[in-house]
């Protein structure tokens, strides 16, 4: 049964991802600013979180779990492979305002501070019970490719998920590179991956 959120968590959570959005350091980050963005109180936040530490890992958990469930249901209703990939890859393409955001978020739980060890505490339980992650988008893409043939074994089906995981995170940094904001050089890498995708899995 998936998790229902009140309005205030949920305020939270845009909150804290507005304020990263805008240049914010999560290290520095006050619960007083947090919720002066929310518009709530410090002590009605208290309520539903112990911590700012719990505030920012379950906001950013939030809007990655909030953003693949809508990735993967539109994905669902593409009729082919090449057309599901060709689908995320322009959903991922909308998201290039916040790729700085998710690689700095990346760079900060890399050290070893306080709060990048709380943070990456809190991530791991919620992570443990998510329903709908990346890989899972992965695998479904894959869904329905094997109905009329011979299903691949296991190994084969984890390396196809790995290696078209592999390139949708590769596709990501690469759209922050300048030569990426041409809508031309993204079609061309995009017709290029969905290809290169396509293949694979046939060849499997």
């Amino acid at each position: 049964m998936s998790k229902e959120y009140s309005s205030k968590e949920i305020a939270i959570y845009n909150a804290v991802v507005g304020l990263f959005e805008e240049g914010a350091d999560l290290n520095n980050l006050t619960v007083a600013e947090i919720t002066g963005k929310a518009g709530i109180g410090k002590g009605t936040a208290y309520a539903y979180f112990s911590d700012k530490e719990e505030m920012i890992a379950k906001a950013l958990f939030y809007n990655s779990k909030t953003f693949c469930k809508q990735l993967y249901k539109g994905m669902c209703k593409e009729k082919d492979l090449y057309a599901k990939i060709n689908y995320v890859l322009l959903k991922m393409e909308q998201q290039i305002p916040k790729a700085d955001c998710i690689f700095r978020f990346i760079n900060m739980i890399s050290d070893n501070s306080t709060i990048s060890k709380r943070i990456k505490d809190i991530l791991r339980g919620e992570v443990s019970s998510a329903k709908m992650s990346a890989v899972n988008i992965v695998k479904g893409v894959l869904e329905g490719e094997f109905k009329n043939r011979e299903t691949p074994s296991e190994d084969k089906m984890e390396y196809l998920v790995l290696s078209i995981y592999s390139k949708l995170l590769c596709y990501a940094m690469f759209l922050k590179e300048d030569k990426y904001k041409q809508e031309t050089e993204r079609s061309t890498m995009r017709g290029l991956i969905c290809d290169g995708i396509c293949r694979e899995v046939r060849a499997i």
